[in-house]
């Protein structure tokens, strides 16, 4: 796929409406939950210019646990409520 990098609408909600589009399209049939927040993330970063983090934590023994990201360095636990 080389030279096929797709461009995002600089529009808001037609941005949006794109990313929901092409999560459904990676995420179809594919039962593995790092692999799919992985690519979401991936997927976000991508479609998103002005942020600086993006991805997912995971409730594990009552406290959230740093998952799959794109961006920064992210503290591993955070205790719910914080």
């Amino acid at each position: 796929m080389e030279g096929t990098e797709f461009t995002f609408s600089t529009d808001k909600k037609e941005m949006y409406e794109e990313v929901v589009l092409q999560l459904k399209g990676l995420m179809e049939d594919v039962p593995y939950l790092v692999a799919n927040l992985s690519n979401a993330s991936a997927l976000l970063n991508q479609a998103m210019d002005k942020i600086n983090w993006v991805g997912f934590y995971l409730m594990q023994n009552g406290k959230l646990v740093l998952g799959p990201f794109q961006g920064k360095t992210a503290c591993i636990e955070i205790k719910v409520g914080r």
